[in-house]
């Protein structure tokens, strides 16, 4: 066996020992439990797996539904950012977190409640945004038309099944949805490399080094005591692999055509979900070239959406400074510069399309793959009345 082999075997199985302390059975569980055989564990494993998993049951939530809550009682929803993943959804959270006429959940971005943490109550979901107990499913004359407009972005809720995406509706028929939509090329080739990435760390597909919400921590603490255990040359070597040139093409032709890169990549089929339960005009689509082109723009324009008077935007817009507007966080594309001003985040974009330039094949395989999808969301564009439109890879230059 090579040395590196037996170090990655190492590593595997300091992580693989890592995960097992971190889900030791509840202290209510005897410890002399017989033990799951092995193919119930391993079927417990995937359900753990929020990537692999699906929704089991329909999240119901009748007492919260807009009929029964006369005169909006209690906690409202205003706003959720549904997608897409890695198309600058983490600098907008960060940017409306600046805002005090917007209330976004405390600990994380990614609260996940109306796909992966339902069962844990409607309770629960409003303690991620610090909303007040007292007042959660019951009138308070203390409910001020000031009130700050509460809402999450969880950019996975883009697909979301329709029968959730109905009972958000019951619940909130007033709500708000924002979604940016980036090149389909670009946002597969970043997804993928975030996806490379965290697997190198020891990270499961759907897993994140940061956690996902407070106290839900495993793969934070999976993801560091690996690190931790690995001397710098493992470190450096387990980086290499992380290369997107360390991977052939077919590795990347099977992620794209796997159902998670497949599905998000539909952008028009899952958009008419939520077209199906909302109206127009409560579904704003941003194109991400704006928010390199002009990000005050962008910023005003979704605020405004969301319920600000246009003064009330205007006036958090403007007291944001250079720096903070062009503040890009978490982008698998840069990992030198978290600051990109246009001129910066074009020097980003360019680095990132430059490996994938170097590899013409993958890149035309992945346009033609993509091409169907990108020319029906144009489509919808259309319908909608939106006048851009994203590249669907004829050779063309789509407008800005």
């Amino acid at each position: 066996m090579s040395e590196f082999s037996s170090m990655l075997a190492s590593f595997k199985q300091n992580a693989a020992a890592s995960s097992s302390s971190l889900n030791q059975p509840s202290s209510r569980i005897p410890s002399s439990a017989t033990p799951l055989p092995p193919s119930q564990q391993k079927q417990t494993r995937k359900r753990r797996n929020p990537d692999n998993a699906k929704v089991q049951s329909t999240p119901s939530f009748p007492h919260m539904h807009s009929h029964v809550r006369k005169n909006k009682v209690g906690f409202e929803l205003s706003f959720l950012v549904i997608g897409a993943q890695k198309s600058g959804t983490s600098w907008l959270h960060t940017l409306l977190q600046k805002c005090n006429r917007i209330a976004l959940p405390r600990e994380q971005k990614e609260v996940h409640f109306w796909d992966w943490h339902h069962r844990k109550g409607f309770d629960w979901y409003t303690r991620q945004f610090a909303f007040p107990q007292r007042l959660a499913h019951t009138a308070d004359s203390s409910l001020k038309s000031d009130d700050p407009c509460y809402g999450e972005i969880t950019p996975c809720y883009i697909v979301l099944p329709p029968p959730t995406i109905a009972e958000i509706h019951k619940c909130f028929p007033a709500l708000k949805i924002v979604f940016v939509a980036r090149d389909l090329v670009d946002r597969a080739w970043s997804a993928m490399r975030m996806e490379l990435r965290d697997q190198t760390m020891g990270l499961n597909p759907g897993d994140f080094a940061k956690g996902v919400i407070a106290g839900d921590k495993q793969g934070s603490k999976r993801a560091k005591t690996n690190e931790a255990t690995m001397s710098v040359a493992q470190q450096r070597r387990l980086q290499q692999q992380s290369n997107p040139s360390a991977q052939s093409d077919s590795y990347y032709l099977d992620r794209l055509r796997s159902e998670t890169h497949t599905s998000r990549s539909d952008y028009a089929t899952h958009l008419k979900h939520w077209l199906t339960h909302f109206p127009s005009e409560n579904i704003l689509i941003v194109d991400y070239r704006d928010i390199e082109i002009n990000p005050r723009d962008v910023l005003t324009k979704v605020v405004m959406h969301i319920g600000l008077e246009e003064k009330d935007a205007n006036e958090y817009v403007e007291q944001l400074s250079d720096e903070d507007v062009q503040q890009r966080v978490n982008a698998a594309t840069d990992t030198e510069s978290n600051i990109v001003g246009s001129k910066t985040m074009q020097k980003t974009t360019t680095a990132s399309q430059h490996t994938l330039s170097q590899r013409p094949h993958l890149k035309k395989q992945m346009e033609q793959y993509l091409r169907p999808y990108a020319s029906k969301f144009n489509l919808m564009l259309k319908k909608e009345g939106y006048s851009w439109k994203l590249n669907e890879y004829t050779g063309d230059v789509s407008p800005a």
